[in-house]
């Protein structure tokens, strides 16, 4: 693995974007290079600012009360699978199975798009800096793919409604089974790694952009990472796992 010091996303207003690795500046990850460069980015916490399929279950229950109280019995039994990173993909299977209990497949991608349409034009919705990050990769000449645990569906009505039609999307999918909806593909840890690579994106990556140490298996894998708005110990675990090759962001 290349160790050589990463590069950083595109630059920001220094009110947006702090750096705290010493010697990286804020315009090291738009340097031409030979070759186009492969670029990952996390969705959740570095395009957009929160949970996003968490928001679209939530609006869905907001449209459909009747479903809360089945949803909320399931929550208090699968929190604590949720909690621990070894069980929270079965956890949020089992959740959504919960949230989304009596939707046909099609009504569900059709309200999914409509969401993630909607959700780009709310205001703060959206994290500027992650979004013109990927939109001066891609006017740079990067491949710019977005790897996420977000269902595909909402996940590309969101990048389509803020101009990032020319991203590459690999997220989770769901499809019908006898008991509803459910995970096909839990886009999630590890399996984004397994993701990338049957669609023949095989590492080393150029620059991966993250919010968490969930995502240290993709880190691993790309010369340089970007860690955007990272927790205290999900920063440390992700630093010490990749000595000298991560930038720390702060945008807002």
């Amino acid at each position: 693995m290349d160790p050589t010091p990463p590069p950083a996303g595109p630059p920001s207003g220094p009110a947006e974007t702090s750096l705290h690795t010493p010697g990286n500046d804020a315009t090291a990850g738009r340097r031409a290079a030979p070759g186009r460069r492969t670029i990952l980015m996390d969705f959740d916490g570095v395009i957009v600012r929160e949970d996003s399929l968490g928001a679209f279950l939530r609006h869905h229950l907001v449209r459909t009360p009747w479903r809360v109280p089945g949803f909320l019995a399931a929550t208090s039994a699968l929190v604590p699978m949720i909690g621990v990173p070894a069980t929270r993909s079965r956890g949020l299977k089992l959740l959504l199975r919960a949230g989304f209990a009596g939707l046909s497949l099609d009504r569900y991608r059709e309200r999914a798009a409509a969401f993630g349409t909607a959700l780009a034009a709310q205001p703060g919705a959206l994290l500027r800096p992650g979004v013109d990050a990927a939109l001066a990769h891609l006017a740079d000449g990067d491949r710019v793919v977005v790897v996420t645990g977000s269902e595909e569906t909402l996940a590309r009505a969101v990048l389509d409604a803020a101009g990032l039609q020319d991203a590459e999307l690999i997220g989770s999918q769901i499809g019908s089974t006898p008991l509803g909806l459910a995970f096909r593909v839990h886009a999630y840890g590890p399996a984004k790694v397994v993701e990338l690579r049957e669609r023949g994106i095989e590492p080393p990556w150029d620059v991966a952009y993250s919010d968490s140490a969930a995502d240290l298996p993709m880190l691993r894998g790309s010369r340089s990472a970007v860690l955007v708005n990272v927790g205290v110990r999900s920063g440390a675990r992700v630093r010490s796992a990749l000595p000298g090759r991560v930038t720390d962001v702060v945008w807002r």
